[in-house]
């Protein structure tokens, strides 16, 4: 393959890829002002949300995976110091898993 054909089919893969590579930015990288994972476990569960998966991202944000209270599929990024949400991924109705 020719060199700028080759240069140009990795051009546009690298393109193609960048919105794989971007991440919701928290923008607040200082740990020490984080609220703890349980803390913030401990609230969610309060407000009704059960975590499937919880993940600190790139962009220093807390991201969960779960389930709201109506049993609405969740996928919410936090602010790690005060838990407040920063994005949250389109949600559908999806039964909560059943408890063993």
């Amino acid at each position: 393959m020719p060199y700028l054909a080759r240069t140009a089919l990795g051009g546009l893969l690298l393109l193609s890829a960048m919105p794989l590579l971007a991440d919701t930015d928290c923008a607040r990288p200082d740990r020490s002002i984080w609220m703890p994972e349980s803390q913030f476990r401990e609230q969610m569960k309060r407000q009704g949300v059960q975590i499937t998966k919880f993940r600190i991202t790139p962009g220093h944000c807390y991201e969960i995976y779960g389930f709201d209270r109506e049993g609405r599929k969740l996928e919410v990024y936090y602010d790690p110091v005060d838990a407040h949400p920063v994005e949250q991924v389109a949600s559908s109705s999806q039964d909560k898993p059943s408890h063993p």
